[in-house]
């Protein structure tokens, strides 16, 4: 099965192996992946994330080490297009903090013996990296539970950037962002941009690539009001560089069926935006 967006009438109407499949792109364990499908039909997608937080917070230890196994180690190569999406901020790493990465994910699997797990969509490398060293403190069962709240959070991710709602007859847009440094000449890499719908809920979360760029933000999106917030002012502190704006946030309508592109022109004391396409 592939990441395409699929509504929840079409998953409704997969059959169980199909359906397990597919939500196995989500979450590698077996167990996790069949509860969720039995569950079906849900009317909502809110109602399908909350029978996904269920059905994780039933399982036992062994099938945590099988959804753990599913998820490359921060900094590696990844190996599947999810995990390729939410650490997309890992291009921008400098040497150091790769090198620093490295080794943590060493300690750490010596002290907990499994990979470190955390949420990595919107977090830059040195936040990846200052939360492992936090972590590295913990015992084993408050790091076991950190883990399950990981867990729980990556899988609402990856089930939103999957399922589309069924508001294809409203509209079905698509959104993309690219940040440009105006000051230095070049792409804006590892700046975290968070999407907020009408209701001020954060819907999507990630990083832009090494060419600046995120791409398919929030799956497919309805119409409505929505908001793009951008981390500007770690952007800059990262460089060392002082900033105006801790950061921009960009409110713009999704009125028709279509793709949306919002761009931004960065430097440290202004910014400007327009309709890109």
């Amino acid at each position: 099965m592939t990441e395409n967006a699929i509504g929840l009438e079409e998953f409704a109407a997969l059959d169980e192996t199909a359906a397990t499949e597919l939500l196995l792109t989500v979450c590698a364990s077996p167990r996790w992946a069949a509860r969720v499908a039995e569950g079906r039909p849900f009317a909502t997608l809110d109602e399908l994330l909350r029978a996904a937080d269920a059905a994780l917070a039933e399982l036992p230890e062994d099938e945590i080490d099988r959804a753990l196994a599913g998820h490359p180690r921060i900094g590696d190569r990844p190996d599947n297009a999810a995990s390729a999406r939410e650490q997309a901020g890992m291009a921008g790493a400098d040497d150091r903090v790769r090198a620093a990465i490295v080794a943590g994910n060493r300690a750490y699997e010596d002290r907990f013996g499994h990979v470190y797990l955390v949420r990595a969509s919107g977090r830059t490398p040195e936040e990846l990296l200052n939360i492992l060293t936090e972590r590295l403190a913990n015992d084993p069962p408050t790091e076991r539970r950190i883990v399950r709240e990981q867990l729980a959070e990556i899988n609402r991710l990856r089930l939103r950037h999957l399922v589309d709602t069924g508001r294809r007859n409203a509209a079905a847009a698509t959104l993309s962002t690219h940040v440009l440094d105006a000051v230095r000449g070049r792409p804006a890499t590892g700046v975290r941009v968070t999407l907020f719908d009408a209701a001020g809920a954060e819907s999507a979360a990630d990083t832009t690539d090494a060419d600046g760029r995120i791409t398919g933000l929030g799956g497919t999106l309805g119409a409505g009001t929505y908001r793009l917030r951008f981390e500007t002012g770690e952007y800059f502190a990262a460089q060392a560089v002082d900033s105006f704006y801790p950061e921009v946030t960009i409110t713009f309508t999704i009125a028709e069926e279509r793709h949306y592109h919002v761009p931004i022109l960065l430097s440290p004391f202004a910014y400007s935006t327009y309709r890109g396409s």
